[in-house]
């Protein structure tokens, strides 16, 4: 074996399976925050502005600041995360247009 070259897979779960090595970094969970659209123009969001005392895998001391906005507010910022959150520009394009149109419109009833 050559000194860059890691251990075979064998041998890392038999170091795993007797305790002497980890075969990969323990798992972080890091919470952004939450939207949920409330029907009706309105939206609640819980959203972590400032990591809090403490370190994030220390649940005990660990208290992120969050803001919470609700109303329309909140859906306009469920809006905003939705669009950035979308894979092409060309789908947040239509995304957008589409509610554009509803707004203007209304909902398109006659497709079933």
């Amino acid at each position: 074996r050559n000194p860059g070259q890691s251990k075979p897979l064998s041998d890392k779960i038999a170091s795993f399976a007797m305790g002497d090595d980890e075969i990969a970094p323990p798992f972080q969970y890091l919470d952004l925050g939450i939207l949920a659209y409330t029907g009706s123009g309105s939206a609640l969001a819980q959203v972590q502005i400032a990591p809090g005392g403490g370190l994030p895998g220390d649940n005990e001391n660990w208290d992120p600041v969050r803001l919470q906005i609700k109303g329309k507010l909140g859906f306009g910022l469920w809006r905003s995360i939705y669009l950035l959150k979308m894979t092409s520009p060309k789908n947040a394009v239509l995304v957008a247009l589409d509610w554009i149109k509803v707004k203007l419109f209304g909902r398109d009833i006659s497709i079933l």
